[in-house]
């Protein structure tokens, strides 16, 4: 019995795995066939499906964890980060940079969902929480928390980052740390339509977004004001490997004006143009943002490149990042020079070493750069 439960098996695996190269939809029918025809009972379909599932998962989402069905997906990242100051009057130090739960499945073919959550910080906060109903390729609603589609930067997932920080206008003006509307993680309550068209060979040669959002940032119960703000977000892709973006945001935020006492509702627009290029071992990325905030117009813009020295393994990049955060103003933009190594154990474990090197538009310069070094685990 044991021997021809195990030849049932690895016939089934065996199965499986070649079905699920081409596409699976074909597997569960594949399971459906064997479970009606009495050669192996639901129960033993569903854990086939789940060690399936994790054997074929692709290198983006290499380090998710299956439990029971495509139904429940968990998955985590752990990045502990020490930042050491040239500037006497900081204090260096070690944090927990994100400590992060993921948890997401779909449903059927047509519903996915989203729940994620961080966990460092003096309180938990829900960075994600959405559902997605999928039409076709071309049309997808979404509906619910999730990151807002503007800024190539601030959409990259935060374990896939080349650099252990985001570039300063993307901070600025994509709802992070140094937007006028706080640290939002780049992320806000709404919906949004997206989708892909135009397939060419084995890639689609536009995506896009068009989102009405809350505007008043992530893990609130209410909106601020009674304003809707739109984005909407447009990717061609020419040739495989290759992206160009551009995306445009019109909003309304309730914030304090330099020199207020009190929060009032203001212009809060963007736009922006991105690019990134891979080939082999070498990635190429810049982006190109520009913001208003009530009368003040501010821009920056950043280019980078990485490369795997030894494949895998061995990754070092250097960046150029400027902002002005007045375009008005003199002596206000501050430009940062980053190298960058990094060692990658596995497909789950990284260690980074950034060193930032700061210019300030100022008579007089402040002694500030910024030695980090970063552990990262996925699971």
């Amino acid at each position: 019995m044991k021997h021809s439960y195990l030849f049932k098996s690895l016939l089934v695996i065996a199965l499986l795995f070649s079905a699920f190269a081409s596409q699976a939809q074909q597997t569960n029918d594949l399971l459906n066939v064997l479970v009606k025809k009495g050669l192996i009972s639901q129960h033993e379909a569903d854990s086939l499906r789940a060690d399936a599932a994790i054997k074929a998962q692709d290198k983006a989402n290499q380090h998710g964890v299956y439990i029971g069905s495509r139904a429940l997906q968990l998955s985590g990242l752990v990045q502990t980060e020490y930042e050491g100051f040239q500037q006497k009057t900081v204090n260096n130090t070690f944090l927990l940079h994100r400590a992060r739960l993921d948890v997401k499945g779909d449903i059927s073919d047509s519903w996915s969902y989203e729940v994620y959550t961080e966990f460092s910080g003096v309180n938990p906060k829900l960075l994600d929480a959405y559902t997605t109903y999928k039409v076709a390729d071309y049309l997808h609603f979404t509906a619910g928390q999730f990151k807002v589609p503007f800024s190539l930067e601030s959409l990259i997932d935060d374990s896939k980052l080349e650099f252990i920080d985001r570039s300063q206008v993307v901070n600025a003006l994509a709802g992070r740390s140094t937007d006028v509307i706080g640290n939002q993680n780049g992320r806000d309550i709404g919906i949004d339509v997206n989708g892909s068209f135009a397939k060419i060979d084995n890639h689609y040669l536009f995506t896009y977004t068009l989102g009405l959002f809350n505007g008043a940032g992530y893990d609130v119960t209410t909106d601020n004001n009674n304003h809707k703000d739109i984005v909407g977000r447009l990717g061609i892709n020419p040739i495989d490997n290759l992206s160009i973006g551009a995306d445009i945001y019109n909003g309304q935020a309730n914030y304090i004006l330099t020199g207020a006492k009190v929060a009032t509702n203001n212009k809060r627009d963007r736009d922006g143009i991105d690019a990134r290029y891979v080939i082999g071992g070498l990635s190429l990325q810049a982006e190109y943002d520009a913001g208003t905030d009530a009368t003040i117009k501010r821009n920056g813009w950043y280019g980078q490149a990485s490369y795997f020295v030894l494949p895998k393994k061995i990754q070092l990049g250097a960046k150029y990042d400027t902002y002005d955060p007045n375009t008005v103003a003199t002596n206000v933009k501050t430009n940062i020079y980053t190298g960058a190594a990094s060692y990658y154990f596995n497909n789950w474990a990284k260690f980074s070493l950034n060193y930032l090197v700061k210019h300030e538009d100022a008579p007089t310069q402040v002694p500030n750069n910024i030695f980090e070094a970063q552990l990262q685990l996925t699971f």
